[in-house]
């Protein structure tokens, strides 16, 4: 019988990439989500009808913050061979639109994962892989942020919300001692990315020909992920036991200019682009030291930046039909 796994934010960007990683692997995926409308529900949507091709995919709409609903879900998925992990990839994401919705954030980042974490307990399943973010170290001026760095100063609702539910699953693994790790995520991009990050709205806008909002000077470094290492990441991590926090970065930081430089080359077409000033909750620079994530699970990035980024212009020019209908 296939290993089993329950997936939230499944139809997320980073959870559509891990589930398939999963199905790939063969197990029986068991996909959460509640296709809620942060950005344009149909890039959800197809996502979700990808991975609902695979049979051994089922997916049950809920929103992590229902408990009681939640827990029937389990206990469904429960029956026979027990799920070996629960991957917590379900949140409100997203700095800027945090500060205008604060409460929306934890009540997703924080009450949904304590629920998770009481339906891991409830029903014996003994590991929990928890998405974190960079954002946690806020205005770090360290040129490499450590999982041992200072996390006490968010900048942002978002960073505090889950700043605040890394704390809550630490308690959780103290008193419960069920297995835990948070693995804090650094600039994801690819293909099926979301709208509201900059490789997207970046390559849409040069697409369509349309303006692109810069905000600062373009000389912010960010540390920018493909998404199929930050799914290999998680697939690594559930094997760890105990308590862990890990990194999963490129460590290796790149100016928003030379993304947008990337991409006009890319198309042969310059980008329209209008500076603006930098927002408060807009960190400077971003960089995750992955020495520890590579001890412990032997991960390390393998995609190149370059390769990235052609990977995901090459993702938009072929779906070009209905991409040009998502708002940016």
């Amino acid at each position: 019988m296939s290993k089993k796994i329950i997936l939230t934010g499944c139809a997320g960007f980073i959870g559509y990439h891990t589930g398939l990683l999963y199905l790939k692997k063969g197990y029986k995926v068991l996909g959460i989500d509640n296709i809620n409308d942060s950005y344009d529900k149909q890039l959800k949507k197809k996502r979700l009808d990808h991975l609902k091709r695979d049979k051994n995919f089922i997916f049950k709409k809920c929103d992590i913050e229902n408990l009681s609903k939640l827990e029937n879900i389990f206990k469904f998925f429960n029956k026979g061979t027990k799920p070996i992990a629960i991957v917590n990839l379900a949140a409100k994401t997203g700095v800027r639109k945090s500060t205008s919705e604060p409460r929306l954030y934890f009540q997703s980042n924080l009450m949904g994962a304590l629920n998770i974490a009481q339906c891991a307990l409830k029903f014996k399943i003994n590991k929990i892989v928890h998405a974190s973010t960079s954002s946690v170290y806020g205005n770090s001026n360290e040129k490499s942020f450590s999982v041992d760095s200072e996390t006490s100063s968010p900048v942002s609702n978002y960073a505090a919300s889950k700043k605040s539910s890394e704390v809550l699953m630490h308690a959780i693994n103290k008193i419960h001692k069920i297995n835990i790790t948070i693995l804090r995520f650094f600039t994801v991009y690819g293909p099926f990315g979301r709208p509201d990050m900059s490789p997207f709205i970046f390559i849409e806008s040069n697409l369509r020909k349309k303006q692109i909002t810069l905000y600062g000077d373009g000389n912010q470094k960010r540390d920018f992920t493909y998404v199929d290492d930050i799914a290999t990441g998680i697939f690594k991590s559930q094997k760890l036991k105990g308590f862990n926090i890990l990194n999963l970065g490129n460590n290796r930081p790149i100016k928003i200019n030379n993304l947008l430089n990337t991409i006009k080359k890319l198309s042969n077409t310059p980008n329209k682009i209008k500076k603006t000033r930098s927002l408060l909750v807009d960190v400077k620079y971003t960089s995750a030291n992955i020495d520890k994530t590579f001890d412990l699970i032997k991960w390390e990035p393998s995609t190149k930046f370059e390769i990235g980024v052609s990977k995901t212009f090459k993702w938009h020019q072929e779906n070009r039909k209905w991409l040009k209908k998502i708002k940016i």
